[in-house]
């Protein structure tokens, strides 16, 4: 890919991320998103195939941080994030309850094995799955705690599923 085709994408997914955060609306409309990013039409769609596609693609940044915990065991850069998601969860709520939740998942799955090559693919999207989970029980209200208590036991979990599948059988 091109520099100019990079800077286009950025730019899709910078202008995407702005404006969910600006306008709390989590799937923007296309025309919005092609003024903010100062795109034309064709150019969005040589990139991607639908703002679905750009929100997955936005959430690589929040996600990577949370693969970065469950690979490295530190709760401490977590907290900020679910604060983050906690700020704004009419839009992660709807994102959590949407049809691109395997999307997020398998993604977030990516993240894990880029981060921890041992751990196998089944297992990384099991954990990724469970993480997700876990936060969107929170972001639904149904399990409530401190973000900084949600992080620590997202990390435990993710530590126990580790060690739990490194012992099991290997297929």
């Amino acid at each position: 890919m091109s520099n100019d085709a990079k800077g286009a994408r950025v730019a899709i997914v910078d202008a995407f991320s702005r404006l969910v955060l600006s306008t709390r609306r989590l799937r923007p409309p296309v025309a919005q998103l092609l003024r903010e990013a100062s795109v034309a039409r064709s150019t969005f769609y040589e990139h991607f195939d639908s703002r679905d596609t750009v929100l997955v693609e936005a959430m690589r940044g929040p996600l990577s941080l949370l693969a970065d915990a469950i690979t490295n065991g530190d709760a401490n850069r977590l907290t900020p994030l679910l604060e983050h998601f906690w700020e704004n969860r009419p839009g992660a709520r709807e994102m959590m309850n949407s049809a691109l939740v395997p999307r997020i998942v398998r993604t977030l799955a990516d993240l894990i094995e880029g981060r921890a090559p041992e751990i196998e693919r089944a297992d990384a999207i099991r954990i990724a799955d469970s993480q997700l989970g876990m936060l969107r029980l929170w972001i639904n209200g149904e399990t409530p705690s401190p973000a900084r208590t949600l992080a620590a036991k997202m990390v435990a979990s993710a530590g126990a599923q580790r060690a739990a599948f490194s012992s099991g059988e290997r297929h």
